[in-house]
């Protein structure tokens, strides 16, 4: 009777440790799964940025190119033949404005016309050139450093993407300035070559043959 009293103490012992064991593995593995599971979230969403920022780069990337061609477009125009036809024109206005008394031909009356009408847009260009240039380089250096910050992932999906519109608005802003400015300029260049002739012929005509010193005007 005690050998069959001890017999069953020792089985439900038994028992219990081996459901012990068993509750013990299956925690350890339920434990195991969800690990796992959340690695692979995190691995996911961390690909997922990614692969985001690395859409954003390029695009950023693409948006610096266009950037630079509308620099290079722009610095196309001599700024040193802008400021010498600027002093001309500036010059040669004054002397015929303080000079000319009599009527003149219907030629030369519509190229006084025309070459009046380029000076402000030639004052314009060289008092903003710089500005425009500093604006631009100013662009480029931050979207240098906002791709700095998206490939480092120093940034979450919600500031990059922020940061991101600002910049390129700004950067097409200033893409579009480049370009308007650099037409506009073109143009007055050319209606100033076209002017310029025969209001030289007037003011050597008003001066004894001579072309007077070109004056310096005073920067904006």
């Amino acid at each position: 009777m005690l050998f069959k009293i001890l017999y069953d103490l020792l089985s439900f012992v038994f028992a219990q440790l081996n459901l012990n064991l068993i509750f013990n593995a299956l925690f350890m593995k339920f434990w195991f799964l969800i690990i796992i599971g959340c690695s692979s979230i995190i691995s996911f969403l961390s690909c997922k940025n990614t692969l985001s920022y690395n859409k954003h780069v390029k695009e950023l990337d693409s948006l610096k190119i266009v950037v630079l061609q509308a620099i290079d477009n722009f610095k196309t125009v001599d700024s040193s033949t802008c400021i010498n036809i600027y002093a001309k024109h500036y010059t040669y206005t004054q002397f015929i404005n303080s000079h000319l008394k009599d009527t003149v031909t219907k030629t030369i009356a519509e190229n006084l016309q025309i070459f009046s009408s380029v000076g402000l847009g030639i004052a314009d260009y060289v008092s903003m050139r710089s500005h425009l240039l500093l604006e631009a380089q100013l662009s480029l250096t931050q979207l240098n450093a906002l791709s700095h910050d998206l490939k480092n992932s120093s940034l979450d999906n919600d500031e990059a993407i922020e940061f991101i519109n600002i910049e390129r608005k700004g950067a097409e802003k200033i893409i579009e300035e480049l370009k308007i400015n650099t037409e506009r300029i073109r143009k007055h260049l050319d209606l100033y070559n076209q002017a310029a002739p025969a209001c030289e012929d007037l003011v050597k005509q008003l001066n004894a043959g001579i072309l007077p010193p070109i004056i310096k005007p005073e920067n904006k």
